[in-house]
């Protein structure tokens, strides 16, 4: 993990355990003595989220907040709390708080803390894919017109070749959105075929359909065999599903 984590409490004993322990487990970490420290960091340097004590003199921990909201919306912030919780928590909650903390808690509660609030904030920000043109690799004619029809009553646009080589063909001419094979294919299987559309296609979601695989892994798909993977028989809305996964995968991810 890369991101960078701005520590920001008044007590010297507090910011220097949070930082030695978040930068045991990865994190790269910023500190700050008050909110005005803290408010000067977050506008002259990348910071991927905020651990904010409340009570801090001068500019305390919640109007810390107000002012990083209303400059960088998106930034994750938690806060940290020993009194009075639930009023400052209710007050927290208005000013857009991401995640909070209750003195004592352990360390591990506030990596879990940390890893809900950043995957969240990584999908809001990541980019989504439209998938339109969806092109079926299937060598039975019947599944393919099934699964033509399926697609089509998702919303989708469905182009379908019978074997490896003509989705080859279609692929260079007409690159669709999406592709949709099944493994089992005549001449070339259908993981060769993955393989060969990413060495030139490398972001081209590939969702890949089969009643067996024997040399296909889940690590392998993660390695970037496939983007996903179906296993026959299955249910028809699980294609809509993986779809959709698709086409926000930081958001199925998160």
């Amino acid at each position: 993990m890369n991101e960078t984590i701005l520590i920001v409490d008044d007590d010297v004993r507090i910011r220097e355990l949070l930082t030695e322990s978040l930068n045991a487990i990865g994190y790269q970490t910023i500190a700050a003595s008050d909110g005005h420290e803290a408010l000067a960091t977050v506008r002259t340097q990348p910071i991927d989220c905020v651990v904010s004590d409340i009570k801090m003199p001068e500019l305390d921990g919640l109007n810390l907040l107000h002012h990083i909201k209303a400059e960088h919306p998106a930034m994750p912030v938690i806060m940290i709390t020993g009194f009075a919780f639930h009023q400052h928590r209710e007050q927290a909650t208005h000013e857009g708080a991401d995640g909070f903390l209750v003195k004592p808690f352990r360390l591990e509660k506030i990596e879990e803390v940390l890893l809900r609030v950043l995957s969240r904030a990584r999908a809001a920000s990541a980019p989504t894919r439209v998938i339109r043109d969806i092109l079926i690799v299937e060598d039975d004619v019947e599944f393919r017109v099934l699964l033509a029809e399926i697609v089509e009553a998702l919303g989708y646009n469905p182009m379908s070749v019978a074997d490896a080589e003509s989705a080859v063909r279609q692929i260079n001419q007409r690159c669709p959105d999406a592709l949709i094979t099944d493994y089992k294919l005549p001449t070339m299987s259908g993981e060769d075929l993955i393989r060969a559309v990413k060495s030139t296609h490398a972001d081209l979601p590939i969702v890949l359909i089969t009643g067996y695989a024997p040399s296909i892994s889940g690590r392998e798909f993660a390695d970037g065999a496939a983007d996903a993977f179906l296993m026959k028989p299955f249910r028809i809305d699980r294609i809509g599903t993986i779809l959709k996964s698709l086409e926000n995968p930081a958001a199925a991810t998160a």
